[in-house]
């Protein structure tokens, strides 16, 4: 199930257009998924972009605390290098 990007365009405003290239198997699961993500929205009556928010600020997160443990472990390195 490859999804790939095949071609970027950038416009004046900042924002940017993708396309895709994908399998009929990739293009039925994202419909899916992104159906089943409106409707549960909708249902919830949450707007999909406070969803999106979310889960951009959950990634965020993840990788501060990425960041935070690879920094500990290489100051632990450089301790006991040093040590």
């Amino acid at each position: 199930m490859p999804i790939e990007v095949s071609d970027v365009k950038e416009h004046e405003d900042g924002s940017a257009t993708y396309t895709f290239d994908m399998d009929q198997e990739s293009s039925d699961l994202l419909t899916e998924v992104g159906l089943k993500l409106i409707l549960f929205c909708g249902a919830a009556d949450i707007p999909v972009e406070e969803v999106f928010d979310y889960l951009l600020q959950k990634v965020d997160n993840r990788e501060a605390e990425i960041e935070e443990t690879i920094s500990g472990y290489y100051d632990q390195f450089e301790e006991s290098k040093d040590g």
